[in-house]
């Protein structure tokens, strides 16, 4: 399994998949960056990242998973060397599952950089606009807290939460939610990605549940939408919170195995 996987690693230099992983961070980084040294009102660190990962949840990650999850089909696809790959005395299922994991990885890696790239971007516009820094709200923590009451509707949840002395934690809390409730969407995008040889049914699949999510936020079943999950992980609805971190990731591993299952049996040509 270890030497499938660094076959697939070897396979994405010669590719563009990781410009997609690199472009997909930085512009977020880059319109937080924009935002903040023109003097937004993002003057703490936590509501900087919280809004940067919002960005992130949204739009930027599903769409391009869905761009990488095509990509990676169309390493085989492309050259139609799909008959010769599943004809090696390898099981079908690794080939798919190293497939699988390389994508998650990458999807991983893209969210980490997300975040040391906004991490950056928010320090450089306090460099270039002092008026701008941003400031960290550990110190006042203590003042903060003692001003919130239950009746106190001034605070949601989220910003209680960031008030607190461990905000970077929350942060990094957040930020793994959002990857672990995209386990779903990841792998209904690899297994049309996988199944269909021309591109695009895979790339509107994606763009078309991105464009949905956005209208179905208000709907009572938003919370089981594959392209919504990562949204409703950021705690602007706590309720939704534990319901799309668990559909997302045991939906999202069951939904891998079946898909090695049925790609297992298919003879592709």
């Amino acid at each position: 399994m270890l030497n499938s996987i660094t076959v697939e690693f070897i396979k994405l230099k010669r590719s563009k998949i990781m410009l997609v992983a690199l472009a997909g961070p930085a512009l977020v980084a880059l319109l937080f960056f924009s935002l903040q040294a023109s003097g937004a009102s993002l003057q703490a660190w936590p509501f900087y990242f919280f809004a940067g990962f919002t960005a992130w949840a949204t739009f930027m990650m599903p769409l391009t998973a869905t761009i990488i999850t095509t990509l990676v089909a169309q390493l085989e696809h492309g050259p139609k060397i799909w008959a010769h790959l599943l004809a090696l005395p390898v099981p079908k299922w690794r080939v798919f599952a190293a497939k699988a994991v390389v994508t998650l990885a990458l999807v991983a890696a893209m969210s980490l950089l997300t975040a040391l790239l906004l991490a950056f971007g928010g320090w450089f516009a306090g460099q270039i606009s002092p008026e701008n820094k941003l400031i960290d709200p550990a110190p006042f923590a203590g003042l903060a807290e003692t001003m919130l009451t239950d009746e106190d509707e001034m605070f949601g949840d989220m910003d209680v939460a960031l008030l607190v002395k461990n905000w970077k934690w929350e942060v990094a809390e957040r930020l793994l939610y959002i990857y672990v409730s995209a386990f779903l969407l990841i792998a209904v995008q690899l297994w049309a990605a996988f199944k269909f040889r021309n591109f695009l049914i895979p790339t509107a699949l994606g763009i078309g549940g991105g464009f949905i999510a956005i209208f179905a936020q208000s709907s009572q079943f938003g919370v089981y939408f594959p392209w919504l999950m990562p949204f409703n992980t950021l705690g602007f609805m706590p309720e939704k919170v534990n319901m799309a971190l668990c559909l997302g990731l045991v939906g999202g591993l069951g939904a891998m195995l079946l898909m090695l299952v049925d790609m297992s049996k298919m003879q592709i040509k």
